[in-house]
């Protein structure tokens, strides 16, 4: 069962290691430029964005990509749904790609910005967790909706609301300087690439 999974899936996860191998070359490499990248992002959202209205509306938008607010998703979707491998797949796809992208931050160790708007986790910058963990886990909730939703209108508005979640999830980390703009988008890349690969695997393994 293993080696059939890994090797259906053997592309994501050379995507997967051949953007660690890239990450770990812009570090030792192209850091200045990154740094220098990151610094005008950040200048751009203290200058022309922050204000007090933004930042309680990021501090709130931000928790939506929290391990809290998965757990409640999670906790409602066992209750409420019959068929418990639906929860259990969202929770496994949850699993695995916040062990990647655990394993990603502790290879790269990144330290995150020096002043926060929020209190700043202690774990390393890059990539970023709530983008990673954001697009597989609600990434995952829009295939199964549109997977067993046939009304066009329905798929559509899905797919709008839970990737604009997404977006301004991963938005507010830059903004509440608890991230850098290419953790975030790296942490977005991974997530998609976890999200498709268990995709992947539900497709094939799993789903009746």
């Amino acid at each position: 069962m293993i080696k059939k999974i890994i090797r259906e899936n053997i592309g994501y996860l050379i995507a997967i290691f051949v953007l660690l191998v890239i990450s770990i070359f812009v570090k030792y490499s192209l850091k200045d430029q990154i740094i220098d990248l990151d610094n005008k992002i950040i200048t751009f959202f203290q200058t022309y964005l922050l204000n007090d209205n933004n930042t309680n509306l990021m501090k709130i938008i931000t928790e939506f990509g929290s391990m809290v607010a998965f757990l409640f998703v999670l906790i409602i979707c066992f209750i409420f749904i019959k068929n418990k491998n639906i929860p259990c797949m969202m929770s496994l796809n949850l699993i695995w790609a916040y062990v990647i992208h655990k394993f990603f931050k502790n290879i790269i160790m990144r330290p995150r910005p020096v002043i926060s708007l929020i209190t700043k986790p202690k774990s390393y910058s890059f990539p970023s967790g709530h983008a990673a963990c954001s697009i597989a886990f609600y990434g995952f909730i829009v295939y199964l909706i549109c997977s067993n939703v046939k009304n066009f209108f329905v798929k559509w508005i899905t797919i709008f609301i839970f990737s604009m979640l997404v977006i301004f999830i991963s938005i507010s980390r830059i903004y509440l300087n608890v991230h850098y703009f290419t953790d975030v988008i790296v942490g977005l890349i991974l997530g998609l690439i976890c999200l498709l690969m268990f995709i992947n695997i539900y497709r094939k393994n799993i789903k009746e």
